[in-house]
């Protein structure tokens, strides 16, 4: 979709309709920068599901 067809879309919508978007478009940009750098809990949880799978599986079970 061409910048310019988003953009004509976007200013047919109610105002309301509007500011939803602006929000989603928000919540994509935290989204965006939160898995360009995540928390040190998150890195230290991968690197445990990486290391012990196995000890994972049978938790599970």
């Amino acid at each position: 979709m061409a910048a310019e067809s988003l953009a004509d879309v976007v200013q047919s919508l109610t105002p309301q309709e509007q500011e939803a978007v602006w929000q989603f478009i928000e919540y994509l940009k935290r989204r965006d920068a939160t898995a360009r750098s995540p928390s040190p809990f998150l890195e230290a949880a991968d690197e445990f599901i990486t290391q012990h799978p196995e000890l994972l599986l049978r938790l599970a079970q």
